[in-house]
């Protein structure tokens, strides 16, 4: 069906039970609908026309599947404003696209043009690539055997252990050298990595350095990277919050839970005084070197071949890739997270032993929770036995190290506790993790019963969020699929919440619980 030029610019890919408007409004784009086509056009061997366009959709870009006469298929994704950092977010993304098509066999879409500058014919930033060939995980993945994810899975180590083999001179996001015109804020790859001196290590590019509502830097001239050391990068990240707190606390998050600004400067200020100690501790040594990975590998960003569905045949959605240290980088896919009751270790996950008792329903539950689970498994052991940097970032690496690193950039959007908790588990467990030094930071009594306090309000915040979550099937924005009746998902939304203030009337107040339900009626 044909659709106007403001519904192609429009979002239309489901709607948000919070600040629907503005999540809608962020990610409406205008552009020259026949520039992109003239450009799509010159990109065919005889400059076939555009005849089709489909609007695709996405969460941070608009995409669009366009066809030309000659029958080729190209998919043209067009920034809009809650994309992450003007310019150099698109300019990373075909930055990275480009080097893993050049320098490893990680399948990935073929780039073909983009431009960072909106004022291009087109008046927008964009890219434009093949389509990825192949078809979506997700269409094949609940029918797959045993045998044939596990296959896939190993398939999926072989692509991680090239990326975790390339290591990268600094921490940031990867960029064509042109792109990074300040000298200070490029870090070049040597010629071992980069025989044609093209790229280099900027800053990071993703959303969470700007102001939430614009393209715009929550603060013009804060380093956003590239950093030589782990140090400098807590420091960095730890900039990052402090100019957060300039930014409104979201309206779902207990004050008590997300704390003060003063609580926030004196959490990053410890976490800075405290990273030069901490990386002399051995982990950081073996697993701090800077890899380029996929943090987000979903069902939709993995397509296989619809011969045979163990073999990748491309994997998407390379914006805001990071540079950075493996043991925060390394992680479950996502597809493949463990379910409950998972121990990892060399046990193979097998059916209960009362199995043959249960019902109908009950058995079909418990073979999709061993399938969940051995192919769990397969993606533990396949990194144990094939590509142990990672194995070890993951199962190795000593938890509360990794969410220092984690947490110290997030600390305004997410609340003080996590970061707080890791500061308060590393300090008193200081010389048992192995430090010969003094600790550099400390924690009184007091401090400390104070923050297990504010920390069960925080378990209680999140278990809220969870269930909330999954209980209307959406994210943390509060998405809605198309073709869900959204006034039946506001009106659920609603009876969802009433419930709730009567299951934790012991723990927390009916105003509490309306204060932090992630997406208030």
């Amino acid at each position: 069906a044909s659709i106007t030029d403001d519904e192609l610019f429009s979002y239309s890919n489901g709607r948000y039970l919070v600040n629907d408007e503005q999540q809608r409004r962020k990610r409406y784009v205008k552009f020259d609908i026949q520039a992109l086509c003239r450009t799509v056009s010159s990109l065919t061997k005889d400059g076939a026309p555009v005849c089709k366009i489909d609007k695709m959709e996405g969460g941070f870009n608009k995409a669009l599947l366009v066809t030309t006469e000659d029958g080729r298929e190209v998919v043209a994704k067009i920034r809009t404003f809650c994309a992450g950092r003007e310019k150099l977010a698109t300019a990373s993304e075909a930055a990275v696209l480009h080097y893993l098509r050049e320098h490893t066999t990680v399948p990935v879409p073929t780039l073909l043009a983009w431009s960072d500058d909106p004022s291009n014919p087109v008046g927008a930033e964009y890219i434009i690539m093949e389509k990825a060939p192949g078809t979506q995980l997700y269409k094949v993945w609940d029918v797959m055997k045993e045998y044939d994810r596990i296959q896939l899975v190993v398939n999926l180590v072989k692509i991680e252990k090239q990326l975790s083999a390339i290591k990268f001179p600094a921490y940031g996001c990867l960029y064509f050298r042109h792109s990074i015109a300040k000298e200070s804020e490029r870090i070049l790859l040597d010629a071992s990595l980069d025989p044609t001196a093209s790229f280099c290590v900027g800053p990071e590019c993703g959303p969470a350095w700007t102001d939430g509502s614009s393209p715009d830097d929550i603060e013009p001239g804060l380093a956003a990277g590239p950093w030589h050391d782990l140090v400098q990068l807590v420091i960095g990240k730890a900039q990052r919050s402090n100019a957060r707190s300039r930014l409104p606390i979201a309206k779902n998050t207990i004050p008590s839970v997300h704390g003060s600004a003063a609580e926030h400067t004196s959490a990053l200020e410890a976490a800075i005084k405290l990273a030069p100690s901490l990386v002399k501790h051995d982990h950081f040594q073996q697993l701090s070197d800077s890899v380029l990975w996929h943090t987000d590998l979903h069902l939709g960003n993995i397509y296989v071949s619809a011969e045979d569905p163990t073999q990748i045949t491309c994997v998407i959605d390379w914006q805001h890739t990071l540079v950075s240290p493996v043991f925060t980088q390394a992680r479950w896919p996502v597809f493949l997270q463990p379910p409950g009751g998972y121990s990892t270790g060399m046990e193979i996950p097998k059916l209960p032993e009362d199995f043959e008792e249960l019902d109908t329903d009950d058995k079909e539950l418990a073979r999709v929770q061993k399938l969940e689970a051995v192919s769990s498994k397969a993606y533990e052991l396949q990194n144990s036995f094939d590509n142990r940097l990672v194995y070890c970032a993951i199962w190795k690496f000593d938890a509360r190290l990794r969410e220092v690193f984690r947490r110290v950039g997030d600390t305004w959007d997410e609340g003080i506790v996590r970061l707080r908790e890791a500061l308060i588990a590393i300090h008193q467990q200081w010389e048992v993790m192995g430090f010969s030094t003094p600790c550099p930071i400390t924690f009184t009594a007091e401090e400390v019963a104070a923050h297990a306090q504010q920390f069960d309000k925080c378990s209680q915040w999140v278990e809220v969020q969870d269930l909330a979550k999954k209980l209307l099937c959406t994210d943390d924005y509060g998405w809605v699929m198309p073709g869900v009746d959204f006034a039946w998902k506001q009106d659920q939304n609603k009876r969802l919440l009433e419930l709730a203030i009567k299951h934790f009337e012991a723990q927390l107040s009916e105003d509490e619980m309306r204060a932090i339900w992630p997406f208030p009626p």
